[in-house]
């Protein structure tokens, strides 16, 4: 085996050690020892790659962040997302299941904040700058819900139906900015309820 394949190789194992673990234990109590055990290589192999558990963390985040970055550059970022997330299911399900990294998914999420502005100011040029960072927010924080619904169900829903309810959602969420916060009624009496 040349050396590269061995060192992808390693870095694999030692990984899909850490995502197994991750499954199981939140990532502070996840120790190097676990995943050499684990992965059945030597402690200072797993040194040799990476500093500490949280270095070997990052790492793996910050590949798919660098995926991520080119997937929302497109017309069907959603789509091209949830692609992202199905294709590294195992490291995505441990970093967004009920142990992993609790940043991850908004880190993600507030990478495409810059594309969103962009498209929304062409959208909504007379829209004020608080609403579109309020709509943001918002919009953000549902996407999340539905990832990590998404996620634990196994990402078993099709990625264009999920992408297409993603893109739905959220263009309704945006269509406050069209004439403002100040010009949207709110209910008045009891809400429609059986």
């Amino acid at each position: 085996m040349t050396k590269d394949r061995r060192t992808k190789y390693t870095k694999t194992v030692i990984r899909d050690a850490f995502y197994e673990l991750l499954l199981e234990k939140p990532i502070k109590k996840i120790t190097v020892t676990d995943i050499c055990k684990l992965a059945d290589i030597n402690r200072s192999t797993f040194y040799t790659y990476y500093d500490d558990v949280m270095a070997l963390s990052e790492s793996i985040q910050n590949e798919l962040f660098e995926n991520v970055l080119i997937s929302i550059t497109t017309d069907h970022w959603y789509e091209d997302l949830l692609k992202l997330i199905d294709e590294n299911k195992d490291v995505c399900s441990a970093l967004i299941g009920p142990y992993g990294d609790a940043s991850f998914l908004k880190h993600l999420i507030y990478l495409g904040y810059s594309n969103s502005m962009r498209v929304w100011d062409k959208l909504y040029p007379k829209a004020d700058e608080k609403v579109k960072d309020y709509a943001y927010s918002f919009i953000s924080g549902g996407i999340i819900a539905i990832l990590e619904n998404w996620v634990a169900d196994g990402c078993k829903d099709d990625i264009e139906y999920v992408g297409k309810l993603l893109y739905g959602l959220s263009m309704k969420g945006i269509s406050v900015m069209e004439e403002g916060a100040e010009q949207t009624e709110l209910p008045t009496g009891k809400l429609p309820v059986d």
